[in-house]
């Protein structure tokens, strides 16, 4: 009788015990925070998309409970973005901000790189800006940002942006591929393509950084819609991606940050750490806060007002731009 109860006693408080486990259940998912996963697009792998490589190796994105799916979207980023296919995107500036004048759900977050991280190079029996005359240059598009660079510099040797024929390709590799295939006399490039343009013999005619000061280059924007339910996945996303923009700046870093860019973008690691070099040092094209200054927002205009893309008066930054994330989340490396 008494091994009897012993045992009915035995399932009770097993009963009593699992019935405890059940009710807290809830109260220990709940205490997990489910990660969101973002969608993110951009032209093709390389050096500008090194602050991402690094939060997602260092388990940043995760630690701020978001999970990013990096895409290659070619010149597609804008577009995607508008019809709800990416929930962020990266292009040039002008992209995002047409897309937005006419009437598409954007609005640009992040400033990423503001220097222009380009060079100009041309065949070798081209020496200097004004032996340009007549060629044929590949930038990436009749409106691309990096047309304006283009005009800068010709600007410099007073030459008119119809001084010269364009012929476009998106992603620099590609205008690289034009120059060396003798398709184009001269194209705008940065780095690594830049490394390896001067070691196939071609004629450096200088950095564009010499002709544009605060001037925002490539700008990350999200789908507006997407945004307004996701305010908590967007910050954590500018929190881990201004750590790594810290973290890349640390030089004591570099040997580490090179093997990322060998891992995610295949580059050769020699011109991996020449451009780790350019990129932190030369001209330090990361923004350090994430913002678009007063000024930058001009020239971005202005350079749009110019291309027949914006008329007057020109609309507020706030149509364009919402920085409440990078006001809110911005923190660069601990």
């Amino acid at each position: 009788m008494n091994s009897l109860f012993r045992t009915f006693r035995s399932e009770v408080r097993n009963v009593f015990t699992a019935a405890a486990v059940v009710s807290l259940a809830p109260v220990m998912i709940a205490g997990v925070h489910a990660q969101t996963k973002i969608v993110e697009g951009y032209v093709s792998d390389g050096a500008l998309q090194w602050p991402e490589y690094v939060a997602n190796e260092k388990g940043w994105f995760k630690a701020n409970n978001v999970s990013v799916e990096m895409l290659s979207v070619g010149g597609g980023a804008a577009q995607q973005l508008a019809a709800g296919a990416l929930n962020i995107g990266y292009s040039g500036f002008p992209d995002f901000i047409r897309a937005t004048n006419q009437g598409a759900p954007i609005k640009i977050i992040i400033n990423g790189v503001n220097t222009p991280p380009y060079a100009v190079f041309a065949k070798p029996a081209i020496k200097k800006i004004a032996d340009l005359k007549g060629k044929i240059i590949t930038v990436g598009g009749s409106k691309d940002v990096t047309l304006i660079y283009i005009h800068a510099m010709l600007a410099s040797a007073g030459m008119k942006p119809n001084s010269v024929d364009y012929i476009y390709a998106k992603a620099t590799q590609d205008r690289l591929a034009a120059l060396i295939s003798g398709g184009a006399d001269a194209a705008i490039l940065y780095p690594p393509f830049t490394f390896k343009a001067a070691q196939s013999g071609f004629t450096n005619l200088g950095d564009i950084a010499k002709y544009l000061k605060d001037f925002p280059f490539t700008v990350w924007a999200t789908n507006t819609n997407w945004a307004k339910q996701h305010r908590a996945a967007l910050q954590g996303y500018v929190r881990a991606y201004s750590r790594a923009v810290g973290w890349l700046y640390d030089q004591k870093n570099k040997d580490e940050a090179v093997k990322l860019l060998v891992k995610y973008a295949k580059s050769d690691p020699k011109d991996a750490a020449a451009t780790y070099d350019y990129f932190t040092k030369q001209v330090r094209a990361y923004s350090s806060d994430g913002l678009i200054s007063k000024s930058g927002y001009e020239k971005m205009t202005d350079a749009l007002l110019n291309f027949g893309d914006l008329s007057k008066p020109v609309p507020p930054p706030s149509k364009f731009i919402d920085d409440s994330y990078v006001k809110a989340a911005w923190k660069l490396a601990e």
